[in-house]
């Protein structure tokens, strides 16, 4: 079963997104991981249209797109990937991704091949699937725990009140009981 499936190019939320946005590439579909997630990769002309357009894209999907959908897991549970062929400066990059507005967004990197669907996959799988984590745990020997004497035969010994205002009265009547052993002791 394929998890992404892409909306047909011929919706008209396409052509919006095409005579609003200067872009080189939108691809819209769902996600069908647990429920259905809507997922918008869009890859603007350049770093410019980027910067200054990803909060405008964002409320369009918002209002064009996700307003639509009846069901309230996709309408919070919804991606938006700004892919780019370039780095982008690191406060740009902080504020699209921490901004709270409707959508989780995510800036791609570096992205100079054409947008298929083995990318698709890839980038699904690293921010939203995680199931390209490898866990490499060793077990380590860790030495067994030595209890006490003293201490354990002091606990064992109060009668422990289970009241909050009397924990004070419990610990002290622990330390009295240590401090006499340990005086006899010496």
């Amino acid at each position: 079963m394929e998890l992404f499936k892409g909306i047909d190019s011929k919706e008209e939320i396409y052509n919006k997104i095409r005579e609003s946005f200067n872009i080189k590439n939108v691809i819209i579909g769902n996600l069908m991981f647990g429920d259905n997630i809507p997922v918008i990769f869009i890859q603007f002309n350049d770093l410019n249209n980027l910067e200054k357009y990803w909060k405008e894209f964002n409320s369009f999907i918002t209002a064009e797109y996700l307003m639509k959908i009846k069901n309230d897991f996709s309408k919070w549970n919804s991606y938006v990937f700004y892919l780019t062929e370039n780095t982008v400066k690191k406060p740009l990059k902080y504020e699209v991704e921490n901004n709270k507005f409707s959508t989780r967004k995510i800036v791609i990197e570096s992205i100079s091949q054409v947008v298929d669907d083995n990318m698709i996959k890839s980038i699904l799988s690293e921010h939203i699937i995680n199931d390209n984590i490898e866990f490499n745990v060793e077990n380590q020997n860790i030495e067994s725990f030595s209890k006490n004497a003293i201490i354990n035969e002091a606990l064992k010994s109060i009668s422990f009140n289970k009241s909050n205002e009397i924990k004070e009265e419990n610990l002290l009547k622990v330390l009295n009981h240590l401090e006499k052993t340990l005086s006899d002791e010496n």
